[in-house]
């Protein structure tokens, strides 16, 4: 057994939890700073259609102007994910990006991977295999988005 070195701090979400639960049933996701990245994991690991708007919000969150986020997406537990959520989740990338930001979806079922290659979403949807190849992935992209986004800006 390997113990993570990683040193990441919780980021509360709304509303906060009371005192006698530990998370409160409105939240949808669990986010921790981990250093220049945010690392992000659903609550329950279910995501329905009805969640996308609260799932962008608790996203939308972590921006701040001048900073833009490096968000690392563990879909560890989710066994299915339709249509819809994955349409969020490449909206959500594409929002994203145009800020300078990055969203890399990692630990995704094979299942769910396959529907990504077959739709062609994969191109849109950032994905990895691991945390580590997710942060190499995510710091590949941004790095990317800051030599284009000033030429987009002429």
């Amino acid at each position: 057994m390997q113990a993570d070195t990683n040193q990441s701090t919780p980021i509360q979400s709304d509303p906060a939890p009371s005192p006698s639960s530990k998370r409160s049933k409105s939240e949808l996701l669990s986010i921790r700073n981990d250093g220049d990245m945010f690392r992000v994991g659903l609550i329950g690991g279910d995501l329905r259609a009805l969640d996308t708007n609260q799932l962008r919000a608790q996203i939308a969150r972590l921006y701040s102007p001048g900073n833009p986020p490096a968000i690392l997406f563990s879909m560890r537990g989710t066994e299915t994910l339709n249509m819809g959520c994955i349409g969020a989740f490449a909206q959500l990338g594409s929002d994203l990006e145009r800020v300078g930001g990055v969203l890399v979806l990692y630990n995704l079922p094979k299942e769910i991977t396959k529907v990504l290659k077959k739709t062609k979403l994969d191109r849109i949807i950032h994905t990895a295999k691991t945390r580590p190849h997710a942060r190499k992935r995510a710091s590949a992209v941004q790095k990317k988005l800051a030599q284009s986004l000033p030429l987009r800006a002429a």
